[in-house]
């Protein structure tokens, strides 16, 4: 009775319509791959143009900490200098500005 049914509704059979499936995922997925290899190489690209309009990416220069004076009462803590130092050096680095600043003094307001 159930087969008599199905044999009204559906055109294809049940085989067929396995193969188009099975087939159309495959044919997705590579087309998702080729895409991502291809942003990949764009992506590649930037960066090797951007590099060579700078002159090279800039190698990582680790700074030694200055040794630094004894903290006053109103002064801010080695510690803290030091991990204001690090993230303005980070954020420079990430955003490649060569701009040469330099921490000198950090006091309280």
């Amino acid at each position: 009775m159930a087969g008599n049914l199905l044999d009204g509704w559906f055109k294809f059979n049940l085989g067929e319509g396995a193969f188009y499936s099975v087939f159309g995922f495959i044919v997705v997925f590579i087309g998702i791959v080729l895409l991502i290899f291809i942003l990949f190489l764009i992506g590649k690209a930037i960066e090797w143009v951007r590099g060579k309009k700078k002159g090279g990416a800039p190698a990582r220069q680790d700074v030694p900490a200055p040794a630094s004076p004894p903290a006053a009462e109103d002064e801010v803590p080695p510690e803290v200098v030091a991990a204001i130092a690090a993230a303005l050096t980070e954020y420079y680095r990430e955003e490649g500005a060569t701009c040469g600043f330099v921490v000198r003094r950090i006091r309280k307001l």
